[in-house]
């Protein structure tokens, strides 16, 4: 592919021809693995002396690398999100070959829940190339106990699209498990939430009655959850239904959605 030098003369310098070549020489998934150490965050909220916070968004560019397939579109992507200030250096990721897979997934579930980077990469690597199934199983429920905003089961259930038929990419794993442990959840609705035997409440036909909600972030983020529910077992949905509704029906106000969001609230639809 390219070296970080290069990568980094192409962002400064707007190279566009030079991208497309790459994106149409090598397709997208390598393409975005070369600029995934500028795609990342180092963290996602920052904190002032008054004890401010302010939040950082997910640039939402593993989802619209999954998705679309216009490769200009896709320069415009990485021109747009790219950030030299937030380059990060992605070093190799050693394996837990030694760990049976049962504490595996319980040992990424709590290190991802504890945001910590280090070994979740370790043991998600090492679950990822045993058993991808049990990987993006484990993965989605974390990814669904948060709150609607931070769009986690978009980004994992894009991140599954995209490395169909693909080998592991040292990049692109660790984009997905940085944001996933950097980008701390409010878990409040998930450990409120009861579940209902009976529960007639059909969140889609919700959705779609209430056009506000829908076509806002906290929208996006419903519908993808409901697209992640459809891979995870028939026993885990009926609390994450109950999670989901509670969350809705006591927004006070929606986030409005940005051009990607839009174009992915698009696709989910």
């Amino acid at each position: 592919m390219i070296t970080d030098d290069k990568m980094i003369s192409i962002i400064k310098e707007n190279d566009k021809s030079y991208l497309l070549s790459l994106l149409e020489e090598s397709g997208k998934v390598k393409t975005l693995s070369a600029f995934a150490p500028v795609l990342d965050k180092r963290a996602y909220f920052t904190i002032n002396e008054s004890g401010e916070l302010k939040r950082k968004n997910n640039n939402l560019i593993i989802p619209f690398f999954a998705y679309c397939n216009d490769n200009e579109l896709l320069a415009e992507n990485i021109f747009e999100k790219a950030d030299l200030k937030e380059r990060c250096k992605i070093g190799k990721v050693n394996r837990f070959s030694n760990v049976d897979e049962k504490k595996l997934k319980e040992n990424l579930l709590k290190t991802l829940t504890n945001g910590g980077l280090e070994f979740s990469l370790k043991y998600g690597k090492e679950l990822f190339l045993r058993n991808r199934d049990e990987f993006f199983k484990t993965v989605l429920l974390f990814s669904l106990m948060g709150d609607l905003k931070s769009l986690k089961p978009l980004v994992v259930l894009s991140f599954k699209k995209l490395m169909e038929n693909q080998e592991y990419d040292e990049n692109l794993f660790y984009l997905l498990i940085s944001f996933l442990t950097k980008y701390r959840d409010n878990f409040y609705f998930y450990e409120n939430a009861e579940i209902e035997e009976d529960n007639s409440f059909n969140l889609k036909e919700f959705l779609l009655a209430n056009e506000n909600i829908l076509n806002s972030r906290e929208g996006l983020g419903a519908i993808s959850s409901l697209k992640a529910l459809e891979e995870l077992e028939k026993n885990y949905q009926n609390r994450f239904i109950q999670k989901i509704k509670n969350e809705l029906t006591t927004l006070k106000k929606v986030t409005s959605l940005n051009n990607t969001e839009k174009y992915l609230l698009s696709i989910f639809l």
